[in-house]
């Protein structure tokens, strides 16, 4: 299996694919690479795919360190001069936490990237309210793994039109694993602790001058409509996109709108046929 050491973590890393465009694919929270299995599919064909799990979570290696949002926005970085974006730049597409990375990147090193996707994300510190519910959740975890509380946050991460949807039994069955490995678990618990103590990112959006796509699904109540539409606003050169039938999963939830909306953008930056 494919691994590139990235400041003492091994990333695990699945790439399909030889057009002459990149896209590469960013996880959210207590998913993995494996979200994109559809985007992977579809998008080979024509362009160079790439999807990775961030440290501690998926198939890659937990590290003692490194869970900060700015942390991995470091090892973001690394993994793009890894993949050659220095020369050739990609299209990042990012869902929720790989979106608030995504923006990082964007911001700071435009030179990497031709395009941003922005999945299911925002660029406000978290809702002090929302930040005392994922709190007292992250100490469940920590005492007691994913069992407890499996049932709630498959609700929190997926559309309701989605949950008899077989994926979604699958992430639960992949967060009792984890959860039972004691140094996945501390490392789940750290990566939470990082997002929801995240700072506000909101000033920087404006420097954002790359094409950007924002997309959010009718149904997330992690982050709403109004933060999408609020970075719409803030970022110049962007669109906004609701996907119907999805909650905070929208590429694994409903594929085919999310896809025709993805094909539309990528074309527009890599030019017809990548």
């Amino acid at each position: 299996m494919p691994f590139v050491e990235i400041r003492s973590a091994k990333y695990f890393y699945v790439e399909r694919g030889e057009g002459e465009g990149t896209i590469i694919f960013s996880h959210g929270f207590l998913l993995d690479g494996d979200m994109f299995r559809h985007q992977m599919e579809e998008f080979s064909k024509d362009y160079r795919c790439i999807a990775f799990d961030w440290r501690g979570q998926g198939r890659s290696e937990v590290a003692d360190c490194g869970y900060e949002i700015d942390e991995l926005y470091k090892d973001a970085y690394d993994l793009l001069l890894h993949f050659g974006c220095k020369e050739r730049p990609c299209i990042w597409v990012g869902v929720s936490m790989g979106g608030f990375v995504g923006m990082r990147l964007a911001a700071r090193n435009p030179e990497l990237l031709k395009g941003l996707v922005l999945v299911d994300t925002g660029a406000t510190a978290e809702e002090p309210l929302k930040k005392l519910r994922w709190t007292l959740m992250t100490l469940i975890v920590q005492l007691f793994g994913m069992r407890p509380i499996a049932r709630t946050v498959k609700r929190i991460l997926f559309s309701p039109h989605s949950l008899e949807k077989p994926f979604v039994e699958e992430y639960v069955e992949k967060w009792k694993r984890w959860s039972e490995d004691g140094r996945k678990r501390s490392a789940l618990v750290k990566t939470a602790w990082a997002i929801f103590n995240r700072p506000s990112f909101e000033e920087e959006l404006s420097k954002i001058e790359i094409p950007t796509l924002i997309v959010v699904g009718e149904d997330d109540t992690a982050r709403s409509y109004e933060e999408a539409k609020a970075m719409h606003e803030a970022i110049p050169n962007s669109r906004l996109v609701v996907i119907p039938k999805a909650g905070h999963s929208a590429p694994l939830e409903n594929p085919e709108e999310f896809n025709r909306h993805l094909r539309e953008f990528v074309r527009e930056v890599f030019g017809e046929g990548g």
